[in-house]
């Protein structure tokens, strides 16, 4: 009987001890499954919250651009112009355009904004956008003007799809998109166009 009780007893406390082990040893394993998820989470790159106030600004831009040949291309000034990080966009107040290759005639455009991607050619004007062309050999000054249009810089091109009005000596131009291209000096007014023209002079 004594005999019994003792070897019950051994056996509770055997019982106990592997309980005692295998709860040890889930407990280290867990520990160290919880390092290595720390350890794997401080290695891993954390996203950034990139805000999108400006991280710099400019009053009274004036900047100066070069072609392939490295000469002057084209001149930028603005009131101010601010970067956001987060679209990388440059924002233009009271921009001014002014091409300078010798090659090509003179245009300026003037915009109440602007907008351009960093790093990128294309240029948005909105508000009051007026470009001037210089008088070309036996072609008059031409103005045109309207409420939104994209510079493509690289290209010497200036576009619109909204509606543009087309000054070129005594004649006029009135449609709905337009594109001039520097290189080629073609002008092209794409729908609704109407004109008046001046009359021939008499010889």
């Amino acid at each position: 009987m004594a005999r019994t009780r003792i070897k019950a007893q051994l056996q509770e406390r055997a019982a106990a001890a592997i309980s005692l082990v295998l709860l040890t040893t889930l407990a280290l394993f867990t520990y160290y499954l919880s390092q290595i998820a720390e350890r794997d989470m401080a290695r891993a790159p954390r996203a950034r919250v990139v805000s999108n106030d400006p991280d710099y600004f400019v009053e009274n831009l004036g900047l100066l651009t070069m072609n392939a040949r490295g000469e002057p291309a084209l001149r930028i000034e603005a009131r101010t112009m601010k970067h956001l990080p987060a679209d990388d966009v440059i924002l233009f107040e009271s921009p001014v355009l002014v091409s300078l290759d010798p090659q090509q005639p003179r245009i300026t455009i003037v915009a109440d904004h602007g907008r351009a991607i960093h790093g990128s050619d294309e240029t948005q004007l909105s508000g009051n956008v007026v470009l001037t062309r210089a008088a070309v050999g036996d072609r008059p000054p031409m103005a045109a003007t309207t409420d939104f249009a994209i510079v493509l810089a690289e290209q010497d091109i200036v576009l619109t799809d909204r509606p543009v009005t087309v000054i070129m000596g005594g004649n006029r131009l009135a449609g709905t998109g337009m594109e001039l291209n520097s290189r080629t000096r073609q002008l092209r007014l794409d729908s609704s166009v109407q004109a008046v023209l001046q009359a021939p002079a008499v010889p």
